[in-house]
C-alpha cells in the first residue's frame, strides 16, 4: 500500500513537503491570527524534526554498501549529529526567545497542538515517500544527509537572528496590520529556504521535480 502511495504523482512529488509546511504556517497566520510567538514556537519544533529526521536518515543510509560495513562511521556521525543537533536547538531558542519578553500572548496557541501534529506528519511522510519508498536510502551518503540538514538549519538560524534583532522590536510597538505583514514575510522567507533546499536536493540526487 505504501509503495502505491509513493507512485501517485502528487504524493510522490517532493514539493509536497514544502507545500505542506507553507500551508500549515499560512493557516495559522491568516485564519488563526498568529502573532510571532506561535511562528517562533513552530520554528523550534521544525528544528527538532529536522534533527530527528537527519539522524534517522544517517542510520539507514546504505551508501551502496552493506549496512554493517558503514556502521562504525555511522556511530561517530550519530554522536556528532546529536551534539550538533542539541546545539542548534539551544541556539534557536536562545536567539528567538526575545519574542516572548513582552509577555506570553495566548492568541493563536489554541490550535498549536494540531499544527505540530500536522507538521510532524508532513515530515514523516516526506521521510517515507522521499527517502525509503523511492529507494534513496540505498545510495544516500550518511555524511551528506547530516551536513545538508545542518547547512539548512544554519540558514534558518541566521534568518532567525535577523528576525530577533530587527523585526521583533518593531512589531512589538506596531499595529496588527504590521504584525500580520511581518508574519507573512517570515512564512514566505521560510518557504523560499525550504524551496531552495529542495532544489539543491533535486540537482544533486535527481529527485523528481
Amino acid at each position: 500500500m505504501l509503495n502505491r502511495l509513493q507512485q501517485l504523482p502528487l504524493l510522490g512529488n517532493p514539493n509536497l513537503w514544502v507545500a505542506g509546511n507553507l500551508l500549515i504556517l499560512l493557516y495559522g497566520v491568516l485564519l488563526k491570527g498568529w502573532n510571532l510567538q506561535p511562528l517562533v514556537f513552530i520554528f523550534w519544533v521544525e528544528v527538532i524534526l529536522n534533527v530527528a529526521s537527519a539522524l534517522i536518515r544517517v542510520v539507514f543510509a546504505f551508501n551502496k554498501q552493506p549496512f554493517l560495513a558503514t556502521l562504525p562511521s555511522k556511530i561517530g556521525m550519530l554522536l556528532f549529529g546529536g551534539v550538533m543537533g542539541i546545539a542548534f536547538i539551544m541556539l534557536t531558542v536562545t536567539f528567538s526567545f526575545g519574542v516572548f519578553e513582552g509577555g506570553f500572548k495566548s492568541d493563536g496557541f489554541e490550535q498549536i497542538p494540531w499544527q505540530v501534529r500536522l507538521l510532524a506528519l508532513n515530515y514523516v511522510l516526506a521521510l517515507l515517500l522521499q527517502y525509503f519508498l523511492n529507494g534513496r536510502y540505498l545510495e544516500a551518503n550518511p555524511a551528506d544527509e547530516l551536513m545538508g540538514t545542518f547547512m539548512y538549519l544554519l540558514i534558518l538560524l541566521a534568518l532567525l537572528m535577523v528576525l530577533t534583532q530587527f523585526l521583533i522590536p518593531k512589531v512589538a510597538v506596531a499595529g496588527s496590520s504590521i504584525a500580520l505583514l511581518t508574519g507573512l514575510t517570515v512564512v514566505l522567507v521560510k518557504f523560499m529556504v525550504d524551496r531552495m533546499r529542495l532544489s539543491l536536493q533535486q540537482k544533486t540526487q535527481l529527485l523528481p521535480g
